[in-house]
């Protein structure tokens, strides 16, 4: 695996999927908790969350922008219902709880969309150092079983679909581009053998 690859492996795609998130969250959120749990904090929301901050940085390089609010969420969830003085009576509208775990949330939401923001601008802008390294045309490529076209001054590359389909559809092209090109040489042909007639 070369070192662009292992980058686009951490930066473009998320590189945990399927059980392994699940498996993040049971370990790293309980982690989270005890870690909270151990720091002799006055307020229940604040600086006190830094351990769930890191939960939901690490959930959103680990797993993608989706897994990572999900993430948020339950650390909002578990920081008002575990550490909150006032969980129970919370009011609505003047409560500091209330507008402390909409501030947590803000935050969380922030740091999932600046990875998003700078895993989309990693990719955008390795495909663009790829297609600068060839002289010119339209470069293929695949990932996660799709496939991909880019070409020079394109912003980013475009989706042509799964992979077993935009290679039947290539090879019924070439076919195409192939039966052409024998119709008109034959087409060729005929004209200059009218016209030597």
């Amino acid at each position: 695996m070369t070192r662009a690859d292992l980058l686009r492996s951490w930066f473009v795609l998320p590189p945990l999927r399927g059980k392994w998130v699940i498996l993040w969250i049971i370990i790293s959120l309980p982690v989270a908790t005890v870690i909270r749990s151990l720091m002799h904090c006055q307020s229940a929301i604040g600086e006190c969350c830094a351990p769930f901050f890191v939960f939901v940085l690490l959930s959103a390089i680990l797993l993608g922008s989706r897994a990572a609010i999900v993430a948020a969420l339950v650390s909002v969830a578990v920081s008002v219902l575990l550490y909150s003085q006032e969980a129970h009576q919370m009011r609505m509208a003047g409560d500091s709880e209330f507008w402390g775990a909409m501030l947590f949330l803000l935050y969380c939401l922030l740091i999932v969309f600046t990875v998003e923001f700078v895993r989309r601008s990693f990719a955008r802008f390795s495909r663009l150092a790829s297609v600068k390294e060839t002289s010119s045309g339209v470069i293929f490529s695949l990932e996660g079983g799709q496939a991909w076209a880019s070409w020079p001054g394109s912003p980013s590359p475009v989706r042509l679909g799964p992979e077993s389909e935009v290679t039947e559809m290539m090879h019924d092209f070439i076919a195409q581009v192939e039966l052409g090109k024998r119709m008109a040489k034959r087409a060729a042909e005929r004209q200059t053998s009218l016209a030597r007639a």
